[in-house]
């Protein structure tokens, strides 16, 4: 026997009238509401606090009475959620009641007693959850407050209000007081974008040792090399605040009409046709080292151990990644990629972030320019006549174009220690420069009796280039010349005395930038005492270490260090992708 029956079982059997007039009593409800809500603004149904109803005073409720909840922004439709509690529910809200949103007007939710109701005791709970339009015109949206308090209304809140109603032909059955005059609560508060951060992680140390910058630079590979190599980048998601991210199970406690949870969509855009990307792999802030500054567990040291104030629950899975060439095709031809990462678990309570490391194999020529990525979240398939949590398409992060890679066409820096130029009687410095692009190693022998080099030589040929040298000369604590050898082909060299480019120059140096590799250089510095006497020494130029790729405080210069590092990476492949077999 339900309790909407008891009523009339107790007149029929026992004859109670006594009873009659406390039973037809009218309840009385009090309102209140739970902790409220963070909503993202490009939501279209974003979850609000939920306002609840505690009954105060036992009594009767007729069929056909109801509640009206009246928000302060549109509904969504099919975004309203009832739960009950209470000795009087001992089953949850089963079929005491119906919920229609949208009636009598967009901003009502009506909750109405599908049959006459007897409420045997105080402290019976009804409890709303609604789903609102987030990213209605005018809403506005709110950073958190510094002193922790949060406005009651105003731009960027949204509140409700509960009133008591019934029908014209059913007695007064319920009556609604708050704790303040309006029976008014803000129930969410609309939060500004962004929601999520986009930067460049500080977890892989693979990328030359220097991820975490802006864009991240591939050795010396572009349009004049044709060298393979594999690399790695990471990037870091992180919540701006704790509900930025949710899963489908957080939805759905609160919603059974959840459909989906949040997903995060990474886009590169200007990849090249011939570099392959990898499904990344997507690590959470908890399983961070403690000391990167993306580790999400927030804690204090207290002498000899770390203790934690929460551990934060984050689980985060990777699709494929998706790649489709750009049409009209540049030149050379690029791609644009995309992969789909799933929040799977998610603590609703504290922010956390996670990184998303990618791997790739490309080889050249590329085409210079940075490999870019951007992110955009989305709460699962983009269907929003069904889909619950409902959004506004994807909502891009404010930061794309985050440069990942750079493409960059090789030069060589060549430092001449020491030149001068004096006129025609005295001391000048004759300088050449040879492009040493074209060698023996990929070409067959010029004649017959000349050897044939092994077939592994030519993987290590140079890619003909041409370019221009750029000659930067320094005396006196100032740069006082400059000159440019203008075009220099492969398999030639550009040589020039200094008189003839910028003469009175003594107790200088200079530096050249040349827009291939394998440039090397060579001065003699001359003396000319006339009458057919004088003298001559003469220095092969230093190899200076790219300062794109390499910083000039390291000790070794010169190609060594080049070598150095090329050797330490082509033994390590040899030892991870290639292992000896026994």
């Amino acid at each position: 026997m339900t309790k909407r029956n008891l009523l009339v079982s107790l007149f029929l059997v026992f004859g109670l009238a006594t009873m009659a007039s406390s039973a037809l009593a009218s309840t009385q409800w009090v309102t209140s509401k739970n902790a409220l809500y963070d909503g993202r603004s490009e939501g279209l149904a974003e979850e609000t606090g939920e306002y609840i109803l505690t009954n105060n005073v036992a009594g009767t409720t007729n069929a056909t009475n109801y509640f009206v909840y009246t928000y302060s922004q549109p509904l969504v439709a099919h975004s309203a959620y009832l739960k009950c509690s209470g000795i009087d529910f001992p089953s949850g809200c089963g079929s005491e009641f119906t919920v229609t949103t949208g009636f009598p007007t967009a901003y009502n939710v009506t909750v109405t007693f599908a049959s006459t109701f007897y409420f045997s005791t105080t402290g019976d709970i009804i409890e709303l959850i609604v789903r609102v339009n987030a990213a209605a015109a005018g809403v506005g949206c709110l950073t958190a407050p510094a002193n922790g308090l949060w406005p009651s209304s105003g731009p960027g809140v949204i509140t409700a209000v509960v009133d008591a109603d019934q029908t014209t032909s059913a007695p007064t059955g319920i009556s609604v007081t708050g704790t303040d005059a309006a029976n008014t609560y803000a129930v969410l508060y609309v939060r500004c974008t962004p929601n999520l951060s986009l930067t460049m992680a500080a977890k892989d140390k693979d990328v030359n040792g220097a991820n975490g910058l802006p864009g991240q630079v591939l050795n010396c590979i572009g349009t004049k090399d044709l060298g393979p190599y594999d690399n790695s980048f990471c990037v870091n998601i992180d919540e701006e605040f704790v509900n930025a991210l949710t899963s489908y199970s957080y939805e759905l406690a609160s919603d059974p009409d959840a459909t989906n949870g949040t997903q995060v969509i990474l886009t590169l855009t200007d990849v090249p046709l011939n570099m392959k990307i990898n499904s990344p792999t997507v690590t959470d802030c908890n399983a961070l080292d403690h000391h990167d500054p993306n580790y999400c567990n927030k804690g204090y040291w207290t002498g000899s151990s770390w203790v934690w104030t929460y551990t934060g629950t984050l689980d985060v899975s990777a699709g494929s990644v998706s790649c489709t060439p750009d049409s009209p095709a540049p030149t050379p031809p690029t791609q644009t990629c995309t992969v789909t990462l799933t929040v799977n678990t998610e603590d609703a309570g504290s922010p956390e972030n996670f990184d998303v490391c990618f791997t790739y194999k490309t080889h050249g020529p590329l085409p210079t320019g940075y490999v870019e990525i951007y992110a955009d979240i989305q709460k699962g398939p983009l269907t929003p006549s069904t889909d619950i949590p409902l959004f506004n398409g994807t909502y891009e992060i404010p930061q794309p174009g985050l440069s990942v890679v750079d493409f960059s066409d090789c030069q060589t820096v060549l430092l001449y220690p020491y030149v001068t130029s004096q006129g025609i009687y005295g001391y000048d410095t004759g300088i050449a420069v040879a492009n040493t692009t074209l060698d023996p190693f990929d070409v067959p022998p010029p004649a017959p009796n000349f050897p044939n080099l092994i077939p592994t030589y030519g993987k290590g040929s140079a890619v003909p280039q041409t370019g221009d040298c750029y000659y930067y000369i320094y005396s006196g604590g100032a740069l006082t010349a400059w000159y440019d050898t203008g075009a220099i082909v492969p398999g030639s060299v550009d040589a020039f005395f200094l008189s003839a480019v910028a003469p009175g120059i003594s107790g200088a140096y200079a530096i050249a930038v040349c827009e291939f590799l394998d440039a090397h250089g060579f001065a003699e510095i001359q003396y000319d005492a006339g009458l057919y006497t004088g003298f001559a020494v003469n220095y092969i130029a230093d190899v200076l270490p790219d300062p794109a790729f390499y910083t000039r405080k390291q000790n070794l210069l010169g190609e060594s260090a080049v070598t150095q590092y090329y050797l330490n990476n082509f033994f390590k492949y040899l030892l991870i992708y290639d292992p000896p077999k026994h």
